[in-house]
């Protein structure tokens, strides 16, 4: 898709902060923003290869997940946290092509909850990257390095996905993860090929030549001057400034998680919203998806508030942003870059029979895997 015209619709959009348009319009040409105003689009905007008629639609940003784990998604009704020796166990279990598949079933249920950008923590994740680029979601791949997987076979994957996927894919980042302690030779890695370290669970200050190295805490325990992501059990800690991840959860929504924040601490709106878009994007190194304003790469979704459950279309920003952290508004369309990832038939870019062979794969390898991961609750 080249050129789409959102004609008449209200927009919330995203840039240092929030702002509220009750009726405007939002013009995309070749993936980015081309043109976003008040009122009715101009005429020479008028004739797009896409019209979406836009009234009683809300478009905003699309949510971003700072801390994912896909491999364990078949098992999230069963987990409260993860597990990494689970995901060791599943890792030896599995083929490359089984990874694909799981890929392509979780990462296109983020995209039906509105998440457009996902740090993605696990193995295999080249396949990760193949499965992205079939949904059209975009995602940070860091794979995980003294967290209790194969090191090695982590540090291979790392040198292939520098080698097909950093700098040369539009959507697809590149970083590395540590869990709780931060080596010299994690940060050596890192500043050979220019890489974000997404830090979990740090339990030690990591060592001075790590300053001038981009350092995102997940979950913090230190008190420690690092941006940070929150997720799970973690969420309670939460501040302003701080962005949020899915970890493992029986729901994959962000829309979720950041009304746990809301709720849970009475936060602002505002503050909490930008948290789980813009903040989050920007955490995981996907800057060019983290606005919703003139010349940001598309990465959008537009809510029907037309009728009920959504109805009515909100009048101001402070009942926009609670219209989609705490409404029940139904996703209608998720446009990222140049693709209609979902549109009221659901996902458009996976063709049907591709899940049906997924979920027929797993199936069929469920009953030959260890009776530790085949005894979780599926």
């Amino acid at each position: 898709m080249v050129k789409v015209l959102i004609d008449g619709a209200s927009v919330l959009t995203v840039d240092r902060g929030v702002s509220y348009i009750s009726t405007g319009y939002l013009y995309i040409e070749n993936g980015f923003i081309k043109s976003l105003g008040v009122g009715q689009a101009s005429e020479e905007l008028l004739y797009p290869e896409l019209l979406l008629g836009g009234a009683g639609r809300l478009v905003t940003k699309g949510f971003a997940s700072g801390f994912t784990v896909l491999s364990l998604y078949p098992l999230r009704y069963g987990l409260e946290d993860i597990d990494w020796f689970l995901m060791r166990e599943l890792a030896r279990a599995i083929k490359r092509a089984d990874m694909y598949f799981i890929s392509l079933l979780s990462l296109a249920e983020l995209a039906s909850k509105g998440v457009t950008e996902v740090l993605v923590v696990d193995a295999y994740l080249d396949e990760v990257a193949r499965a992205s680029r079939d949904v059209g979601i975009n995602v940070t791949l860091a794979p995980p390095l003294n967290c209790g997987l194969d090191d090695q076979q982590q540090l291979n994957e790392l040198r292939l996905l520098l080698g097909r996927w950093h700098e040369r894919v539009e959507g697809v980042k590149i970083g590395i993860s540590v869990c709780r302690e931060l080596k010299e030779d994690h940060v050596t890695l890192a500043k050979e090929a220019s890489l974000p370290i997404y830090a979990l669970e740090l339990e030690k200050e990591p060592p001075k030549s790590a300053e001038k190295t981009k350092i995102v805490a997940v979950n913090p325990v230190l008190n420690m001057d690092f941006p940070a992501i929150y997720y799970g059990r973690m969420l309670r800690s939460w501040k302003g400034g701080g962005g949020v991840g899915i970890g493992i959860r029986p729901s994959y929504s962000v829309r979720e998680v950041v009304k746990e924040i809301l709720w849970s601490q009475n936060a602002d709106p505002a503050d909490v919203f930008l948290s789980g878009t813009k903040t989050t994007s920007e955490l995981i190194s996907q800057q060019e998806n983290s606005t919703l304003r003139e010349g940001s790469r598309s990465s959008i979704v537009i809510y029907n508030l037309s009728e009920p459950p959504g109805w009515p279309l909100p009048r101001s920003l402070h009942s926009a942003i609670r219209a989609v952290l705490e409404g029940d508004a139904p996703i209608e369309t998720v446009i990222v870059g140049d693709d209609i990832v979902l549109d009221r038939e659901g996902i458009l870019t996976v063709g049907y029979e591709l899940f049906k062979k997924a979920i027929k794969r797993f199936d069929e390898l469920y009953p030959t895997l260890p009776p530790l991961i085949s005894r979780q609750q599926l």
